[in-house]
């Protein structure tokens, strides 16, 4: 059976979307964002830059709501970016995802949402919901 992780769901994600290019806005603490970022290039996924929350609980991120969400994707992004990341699956973050990539005219991709298409990918399905953000309206990519 196939296997992966929500990292290398981000990877494959931004791939997807054809965003080699990316911000991050992580709930996390400096350190461990940075190991998330050092990921994301060791995948070759550029990194324009990498804001921290500094929240040490899920409990914490869990709380968070739409202002809190919408604060963090704020502050992550760069002009360069091609893409926004927000990876914590504690953070909720899929209603407001068509609104976010509207305010910020990119892709925005989250830590549940690549998760969930990770699956579906590795299992040959694709889904075609707008309301979960760019990554569920594109065509697969045809590898020649």
């Amino acid at each position: 059976m196939p296997a992966s992780s929500t990292s290398f769901a981000f990877v494959h994600a931004a791939r997807e979307i054809g965003a080699g290019r990316v911000a991050v806005g992580a709930t996390y603490p400096d350190d461990v964002a940075a190991l998330f970022a050092g990921f994301l290039r060791a995948g070759g996924v550029e990194v324009t830059g990498v804001h921290s929350a500094g929240a040490v609980t899920a409990a914490e991120v869990g709380a968070w709501g739409e202002a809190e969400v919408f604060a963090l994707a704020r502050a992550a992004d760069t002009p360069d970016a091609g893409a926004v990341l927000l990876p914590d699956t504690a953070l909720h973050t899929a209603a407001f995802l068509p609104v976010l990539e509207k305010e910020l005219g990119k892709p925005v991709l989250t830590a549940s949402q690549v998760t969930v298409w990770e699956a579906l990918r590795l299992t040959d399905r694709r889904v075609n919901a707008p309301g979960l953000g760019a990554l569920f309206t594109r065509e697969p990519i045809v590898q020649v």
